[in-house]
């Protein structure tokens, strides 16, 4: 199996049918994955525990290749992950940049760089186009019911 195939196969599995238990088949014992949402490496297990919260904020996923580079231990990859927002079903996607290291045919280091904000505009946490205002300086700011004080 090539590195590519190893990495949708652990995503689609472990995090598009939910099978988390499915990355001890692919990752090395001490693997480890880190992101923005990580800051430090992670081990395994707490990679299954932030898959399963994960997961729930969203509808069936199925990751695909849309480039990638093996060379040598390492790959690195633009995968696209099509899902839906589950409170509505209206379907989107979305992209995550890896750059993975293996060991023995399984992974054993994944860098992670997910586009958050695409997944949280569509999934109705970010306002529309927030990168856009974001970049132009503005602020977000954020009512909750209940403590806003406009009049």
């Amino acid at each position: 199996m090539s590195k590519i195939e190893t990495l949708l196969l652990w995503l689609n599995e472990t995090w598009g049918k939910r099978n988390f238990n499915y990355a001890d088949k692919l990752l090395t014992e001490d693997a480890t994955v880190r992101g923005a949402m990580t800051r430090e490496p992670v081990c395994v297990d707490e990679v299954k525990e932030f898959a399963q919260t994960f997961s729930g904020l969203l509808g069936p996923i199925m990751a695909t290749a849309e480039l990638a580079v093996e060379q040598g231990d390492w790959l690195a990859a633009r995968v696209i992950i099509e899902t839906e927002n589950p409170r509505d079903r209206t379907p989107f996607r979305f992209s995550d940049h890896f750059i993975v290291r293996f060991e023995g045919g399984k992974i054993a280091e994944v860098i992670s760089q997910l586009d958050y904000f695409t997944l949280f505009e569509n999934l109705g946490q970010l306002p529309p186009d927030a990168l856009d205002a974001c970049m132009t300086g503005e602020t977000l700011d954020w009512k909750r019911p209940g403590l806003d004080t406009d009049p």
